[in-house]
C-alpha cells in the first residue's frame, strides 16, 4: 500500500471520529435546551471486563447514615442521556443501575415540566436500558432495594392547600427488580418525595400530608402517626432503630421510634424564628452520636443558610453555624451534609463548601464552589463536589483545589456514587456519566 493511500485512510478515520464526537456533543446540547425526548441514547461506552453482580440491599438514602456513598461493584464506563430529570442518586442491584426520574426540566428556571416519572434499570456494564416503567407522578426518591423489591415514592411540590403538599397520584410503589412490574401500591393524600428507609421488615416514610408511617413488604400498614407538619425532601435517616428528619409548617426536627412510631423527641425551630425554610429539604447525616442537618432563615429575597448538630439521644442542640446568605433558590434550599473522618462537609445555594469539626462545630476551612444543590463525596481522602452547572472540583482535606473539570451532568439534590472503578454522576438534564476514577487524579 503506498504512502499516499495510508495518509488518506488516516485522514478519513480521523474525520469519522470527529463526527462521532460532535454528534455526541449535539445530543447533550439538544437535551440541555430542554428537549422532551424520552428515548434513552447511549453516547459512549467502554465495557469493563470481569464484572461481578452486587446483591446487597439499599435501605436508606445514600446508602449509609454518614452519606459516604460507596458501592463495592465494578462498572463499565458510559454516558447515557435519558432526557428527563434525575433528582436523586441511583442505587445498584445485581448488575443493574436503578435510576428514578421526574420528567423533563426547564434548565433555565430549574422547574419540572410535567407530572410523570420513570424508573430505569440500566446495565452497569454497557449503559443499555434493561427495562423501564413510567408512573403517574414525579419520582424524587432514591430506589430502596430489598431482596429484589424496588421501593419508590410518587409526588410533586404543588400544594393542594396550606397543609397538604403534592397533587395528582401520590403513593409508595413496589416493583420487581428483575422486570420492573408493579407488585403493589399504597396511595397517600400528599406527596411521597423523601426517600423511605427500610428497617426490620418495615418501609418507613414521612410525607406531604403530615404523616409518618410504616408499611410491610406487602404494602400493609404497620403503624401511622399524624405529625401535622409536611416533609419535602428530608429523607429519613435511620440509626439504631430511630428515624430522624425535618418538616415544615411548623419547622420541626423529629426523632421517631422505627418499631412503633412513637415520638422520642423533637426540636421546634419555628418557636425561635418567624420565617424559615430548608429544614424539610435537608436529609440529615449521622456519626458518633451526633445528627447534622440544615435549615434557612428567610427574608423577602434572600436566605441565610444554617448548619446545625444535635445529640442523637436527647435532641440537644450542640452547635449552629451561619454559612452565609444567598438569593432564594427555585426549589431545594438545604442539600444533605456528608460526614467523613470526624469532619462535616456541607455546601448550599450560598456557594461555599464548609468543612466543620463534627464534635465542636469549629469551621476548619471553606471553598468557593458557586451555587450548589448536591452534597460532596470522598475519594482517596479528597473531597469531590459538583456545582449546579456541572463543574466538578477535587479538593484536598485541607481545602486546596487539586483538580477541576467540566462534566456534562447538572446535579440534583443528592450525592454522586463511587464504585470500585467509577464515579457515577446523574443530573437534572437527564445525563448519566459513569466516569473512570482515574479522571479524578
Amino acid at each position: 500500500m503506498n504512502r499516499g493511500r495510508v495518509t488518506s485512510i488516516i485522514i478519513i478515520s480521523t474525520f469519522l471520529l470527529l463526527l462521532i464526537i460532535i454528534s455526541s456533543l449535539l445530543l447533550i446540547s439538544t437535551h440541555n435546551n430542554n428537549s422532551h425526548k424520552i428515548t434513552p441514547q447511549t453516547l459512549t461506552v467502554y465495557k469493563e471486563s470481569s464484572l461481578l453482580p452486587y446483591d446487597g440491599n439499599t435501605t436508606v438514602f445514600e446508602g449509609v447514615p454518614s452519606h459516604f456513598y460507596v458501592i463495592p461493584v465494578k462498572t463499565g464506563f458510559f454516558i447515557l442521556n435519558i432526557t428527563t430529570a434525575i433528582v436523586v442518586p441511583p442505587s445498584v442491584y445485581h448488575c443493574l443501575l436503578l435510576v428514578t426520574t421526574s420528567g423533563p426540566m426547564n434548565l433555565a428556571s430549574r422547574q419540572l415540566c410535567s407530572c410523570q416519572g420513570c424508573v430505569y434499570a440500566i446495565n452497569i456494564t454497557n449503559g443499555e436500558v434493561v427495562w423501564f416503567n413510567r408512573l403517574n407522578n414525579q419520582i424524587m426518591t432514591q430506589p430502596i432495594v430489598v431482596n429484589c423489591i424496588v421501593i419508590v415514592g410518587l409526588g410533586n411540590n404543588v400544594f393542594q392547600n396550606c397543609h397538604v403538599r403534592g397533587t395528582g397520584y401520590n403513593a409508595i410503589i413496589a416493583l420487581n427488580a428483575t422486570d420492573g412490574k408493579v407488585l403493589w401500591e399504597y396511595k397517600t393524600l400528599g406527596e411521597d418525595m423523601p426517600t423511605p428507609v427500610f428497617y426490620n421488615g418495615k418501609i418507613i416514610e414521612a410525607n406531604g400530608n403530615g404523616q409518618v408511617f410504616a408499611l410491610n413488604l406487602s404494602g400493609g400498614v404497620c403503624w401511622s402517626d399524624n405529625i401535622t407538619s409536611y416533609v419535602s425532601m428530608s429523607s429519613p435517616l435511620l440509626v439504631d432503630g430511630i428515624v430522624y428528619f425535618g418538616s415544615a409548617n411548623p419547622y420541626i426536627f423529629w426523632a421517631v421510634n422505627a418499631s412503633n412510631g412513637n415520638i422520642l423527641w423533637y426540636v421546634n425551630f419555628s418557636s425561635t424564628h418567624t420565617s424559615l425554610g430548608g429544614l424539610d429539604d435537608a436529609s440529615p447525616a449521622y456519626c458518633k452520636g451526633i445528627v447534622v442537618s440544615a435549615y434557612t432563615i428567610k427574608s423577602c429575597t434572600t436566605i441565610q443558610e444554617v448548619l446545625f448538630a444535635v445529640n442523637a439521644t436527647t435532641g440537644k442542640i450542640l452547635w449552629c453555624i451561619n454559612e452565609g446568605y444567598a438569593g432564594v433558590p427555585p426549589n431545594l434550599e438545604s442539600p444533605p451534609p456528608l460526614i467523613y473522618d470526624g469532619v462535616v462537609y456541607h455546601d448550599s445555594p450560598v456557594g461555599l463548601l464548609y468543612a466543620v469539626n463534627l464534635a465542636t462545630g469549629k469551621v476548619l476551612w471553606t471553598f468557593h464552589t458557586g451555587f450548589t444543590v448536591d452534597n460532596p463525596e470522598i475519594y482517596e481522602g479528597n473531597v469531590i463536589i459538583q456545582n449546579a452547572s456541572g463543574y466538578l472540583f477535587v479538593i484536598s482535606s485541607q481545602g486546596s483545589l487539586l483538580k477541576g473539570l467540566q462534566t456534562p451532568v447538572m446535579p440534583g439534590a443528592g450525592n454522586m456514587l463511587i464504585t470500585c472503578n467509577s464515579l457515577i454522576l446523574v443530573g437534572v438534564n437527564g445525563i448519566i456519566d459513569a466516569l473512570p476514577l482515574y479522571c479524578l487524579t
